[in-house]
């Protein structure tokens, strides 16, 4: 476990497992099949009321990189290559096929007091997202914001503390929740 901060995504995480996780009313079943290469086979079927959903997950890791194609019961196959540029800082690049619009750039860094999480969309109105937070394993603070460059305005804002001790972990999120 990393003596930093988590990202801003895993605030407050841990109680809302506490409420949610491992609570999976469908059937489902995994297969996983590892390699001495680094290569893993990863087959998951699950169905939710009369339907079965399935895909095949094929994830190289490497020294430096990952890569990780998965087929789904659509015919959509998504790929994301992810790769170490230093021991802190991480980039990935992620698409589906056929959707033209899902080309994703995510860029990663770690720090011992700080995570920054960046990504941007991939195509000629990207959306643009940003999230931090600063502190320590047992206290933290950050934020996010999300920012659509086709029509120039922030599409989230939101903001979270929280603190993590081994008997509790307690969070306070201030978030956006735009009309629907």
């Amino acid at each position: 476990m990393s003596k930093g901060p988590s990202p801003f995504s895993e605030i407050g995480r841990r109680a809302r497992d506490l409420l949610t996780k491992d609570y999976n009313y469908d059937q489902k079943f995994s297969v996983l099949i590892p390699s001495s290469s680094g290569m893993w086979i990863i087959a998951t079927g699950i169905k939710k009321d009369q339907i079965f959903y399935g895909n095949l997950n094929l994830q190289y890791k490497g020294e430096k990189t990952t890569v990780d194609v998965k087929v789904d019961t659509y015919s959509s196959v998504t790929t994301k290559v992810a790769y170490d540029i230093l021991d802190a800082a991480k980039a990935a690049i992620s698409f589906t096929v056929p959707d033209h619009k899902s080309g994703k750039l995510d860029v990663n860094y770690l720090h011992p007091h700080a995570v920054l999480n960046s990504s941007i969309g991939l195509n000629p109105s990207p959306l643009l997202e940003v999230s931090a937070a600063i502190g320590s394993k047992d206290v933290a603070i950050g934020g996010e914001v999300g920012f659509d460059t086709s029509c120039s305005s922030f599409t989230k804002y939101n903001a979270g503390l929280c603190v993590n001790k081994s008997d509790f972990s307690a969070a306070l999120m201030l978030t956006d929740k735009e009309k629907q």
